[in-house]
């Protein structure tokens, strides 16, 4: 999907893109000067590095995720989307499941009609990942 109508369009088609490993669809909702913020790596600037970042990302995890929208604010042809929620991450080497915690902020911006994603920083933090077992006491 590379036309979107709205922020929120933007945002859960990439999540659907994200899960689903599809590259193409994830890099056709960036605009062609966006920048990535990522949690613990360096800053990563235009298509080329940006492609460079899903293939290394593609190539070693997966993961099973449904974005969770929290806010959204639009003023003059920008839109900043928050997202917060649980990420079950799929290590591909080993096949290890991991449960984790995405926090998520997209600045986007209105090109030619489409919502595209100009900004994109995240952080992780599987402190706050739910946990489906009950702790061991015994």
């Amino acid at each position: 999907m590379s036309s979107s109508s709205s922020p929120s369009d933007t945002v859960t088609a990439y999540g659907i893109a994200l899960q689903a490993g599809d590259k193409s669809s994830v890099l056709a909702l960036y605009t062609d000067d966006a920048e990535i913020v990522p949690d613990q790596i360096p800053s990563l600037s235009g298509r080329a590095a940006i492609s460079q970042f899903y293939d290394d990302t593609f190539a070693t995890i997966s993961m099973k995720v449904e974005l969770q929208i929290v806010d959204v604010v639009e003023l003059d042809g920008v839109a900043i989307v928050r997202s917060e929620q649980p990420v079950d991450v799929v290590h591909l080497a080993n096949g290890q499941e991991t449960k984790s915690y995405f926090r998520e902020l997209f600045v986007l911006k209105n090109v030619d009609g489409s919502w595209k994603i100009f900004k994109y920083m995240f952080s992780e933090n599987p402190a706050q990942a739910p946990t489906d077992v009950l702790p061991h006491t015994g």
